[in-house]
């Protein structure tokens, strides 16, 4: 599974939307113009996953809602205006944990004073996402470097280019595979959820009175689904007591 995860990372990092003549990324790209960056990144990054266990997870996720829409431009970390709704305010976007959009800025503030107006978000999510894979047992790979920063972001341009929970494997496939992707890396990027959690929330009516002749889902195993019901217990006992006091 590593070694899928490796070849998904970095086939993930192939996906710029810079043109042609700009297109060339190096590995050592910042040497000259901000030698301490990897550094700085990887401190950053480091105190944030310590004090915030979640960061890792967080950032991940990041990192492809991002990149599988239209190429790694950081185009998600960009704010809605009065006058345009952004990708982070994209539906499938609102649940993006804080965590990973802090840990960006606290990178990007760090470097600025170092070299200002030299490196990109988009330099600094790649790397901050490969140094957290790293640090939560991940592979270590290269992030090649010199992308530029999207100025076009837009949430309506979102829409069906990004996998939900619900979808069956076979439209999965058909997402992963618009982008180039093979089923193996489709694979290798679930797996890359191990880092972080799945919530009750996105799956419970799959394993709870799924119809009225199935308890759940019967394309689950039965074991998966039991032991799924057994660590969804205390939610849904919450929803029933929110739902008791409220009605």
């Amino acid at each position: 599974m590593a070694a899928f995860l490796i070849v998904f990372l970095t086939s993930l990092l192939t996906l710029t939307t810079l043109p042609a003549a700009e297109s060339r990324l190096y590995s050592n790209y910042y040497q000259k113009s901000c030698p301490r960056f990897n550094q700085i990144v990887q401190d950053t990054v480091t105190n944030k996953q310590i004090t915030s266990p979640t960061t890792a997870a967080a950032t991940l996720r990041l990192f492809f809602h991002d990149c599988l829409h239209n190429g790694c431009d950081a185009s998600i970390l960009v704010s809605s205006t009065p006058f345009n709704k952004a990708e982070r305010d994209a539906d499938i976007n609102l649940s993006l944990p804080g965590d990973a959009f802090d840990v960006v800025v606290r990178a990007k503030t760090a470097l600025e004073l170092a070299c200002p107006n030299t490196v990109s978000c988009a330099d600094i999510l790649a790397v901050a996402t490969r140094d957290l894979v790293t640090m939560m047992g991940g592979p270590y790979y290269n992030v090649p470097l010199g992308r530029r920063d999207g100025r076009v972001s837009k949430a309506s341009a979102v829409e069906g280019t990004l996998p939900r929970p619900a979808m069956p494997v076979s439209q999965l496939i058909q997402v992963f595979g618009s982008r180039g992707f093979s089923v193996q890396e489709m694979v290798a990027l679930s797996g890359a959820h191990t880092i972080g959690f799945a919530h009750c929330s996105e799956f419970s009516s799959a394993i709870y009175n799924y119809s009225k002749s199935e308890q759940f889902d019967p394309q689950y195993n039965p074991r998966f689904a039991a032991g799924l019901q057994q660590a969804c217990a205390d939610y849904t006992r919450t929803r029933r007591c929110r739902c008791s006091t409220t009605s």
